[in-house]
């Protein structure tokens, strides 16, 4: 049996405001993301980055065992969410009630950017935060363990990035190769997929597909050249099909992986549910 309504002079002066008002005043309280240049993050003097790294790529036809050069651009720090930052604020406001609770939360996860690292055996939430000093230290959380199912739902916005790793690689990181490696990542899309099918009206999801193979992250001057089939790009990017069972995504962003693919995924997560399985 549920109790009487309180008339709105039992109610906190908090309560009494408009929920305009309130969620304004949420907003001062609560952390929050931003998009911060990442000159605005590093100590002065940065080590350089390189324009762009080298691969010599093995060419399958050819029986005298050829091969060819290309030049692959670094990933700016943009499309793998380093420029998303939080805000530190106070929690402790989901605590004073449940009205409170359920309004805050609404704003804490639901307008916020998550950025979401997908490997072959994890799925983390990269929490990227700016001290004091201006320095931006981070920390990582399982995903789906560390946050309630609950308000795992309140997200809509997240950039996603899928790291993706040749047999060599696969092998050092995972002691996996072959084609259990693609299919262990594409397996870990899909439990993060699943979750975001169930999301109402995502607004934002920004997908793409790391290169995190080895001689990259040792060597990130990009002197080092990098050993690989030719066919290797073409199959990694199907990690990504289970993001085809999504739609009425309303901003979606697809990179690392080619223009054919990324414009198909794209349409498909934005169509609306009749055009999707149509």
């Amino acid at each position: 049996m549920y109790s009487p309504a309180k008339s709105s002079n039992d109610l906190s002066p908090l309560l009494r405001l408009p929920i305009e008002l309130r969620r304004q005043i949420y907003t001062t309280l609560l952390p929050h993301t931003l998009a911060l240049a990442l000159r605005y993050q590093r100590p002065p003097s940065p080590t350089p980055r390189a324009e762009y790294n080298l691969t010599f790529v093995r060419q399958p036809s050819s029986s005298a065992g050829s091969w060819k050069m290309q030049k692959t651009s670094p990933k700016s720090d943009r499309e793998t969410g380093n420029d998303i930052v939080w805000r530190r604020g106070s929690t402790s406001l989901l605590a004073v009630n449940k009205q409170i609770h359920e309004e805050a939360a609404d704003m804490l996860y639901g307008e916020n950017t998550f950025v979401v690292d997908v490997t072959f055996d994890k799925i983390l939430f990269r929490y990227r935060w700016r001290a004091e000093n201006g320095l931006t230290p981070s920390r990582q959380f399982d995903w789906l363990e560390h946050f309630s199912q609950r308000n795992l739902m309140r997200v809509k916005k997240y950039v996603v990035n899928v790291e993706s790793v040749d047999d060599y690689t696969g092998m050092i990181k995972y002691n996996v190769g072959g084609r259990g490696l693609p299919a262990g990542i594409r397996a870990k899309v899909r439990e993060l997929v699943d979750l975001l099918v169930l999301v109402r009206e995502l607004r934002r999801l920004e997908v793409h597909l790391i290169d995190g193979d080895v001689s990259r992250h040792r060597f990130p001057s990009g002197r080092v050249h990098r050993v690989q089939d030719e066919s290797h790009y073409t199959q990694t990017q199907t990690v990504l099909d289970p993001f085809r069972t999504l739609y009425g995504v309303r901003q979606v962003q697809v990179t690392g992986v080619s223009e054919e693919y990324a414009k198909a995924l794209e349409t498909s997560m934005a169509a609306q549910r009749g055009a999707a399985h149509a």
